[in-house]
């Protein structure tokens, strides 16, 4: 249920073992300056509002090339899988926000 790094610690919400291991975080760009935003609304109340508010302030320092907001159907599920399909084809940084 909970794999470490030296300075992550995941845990599993739905409760399933993810066994022992290691894992790699992904790669991270250099600068966000003319990168392609994605915005992930976890669908609670709000969060919309946090996510482009939060978008419009980066946007006025890193000048992105692009932001594509997309929306989660359950703030109690994981996203369906062309929701991350979109996010992966349309995005190169995503950000994901909780309202209410």
């Amino acid at each position: 249920m909970v794999q470490t790094h030296p300075a992550i610690q995941l845990v599993d919400p739905t409760g399933a073992d993810p066994g022992a291991g290691t894992f790699s975080l992904s790669p991270r760009p250099a600068a966000l300056q003319g990168k392609r935003l994605g915005l992930l609304d976890n669908s609670k109340a709000n969060s919309d509002v946090i996510l482009r508010a939060i978008a419009d302030l980066l946007d006025a320092e890193f000048h992105f090339a692009d932001i594509f907001y997309a929306k989660k159907n359950s703030a109690s599920l994981p996203p369906v899988p062309e929701v991350m399909a979109d996010l992966h084809r349309h995005a190169d940084v995503v950000i994901t926000g909780v309202g209410d």
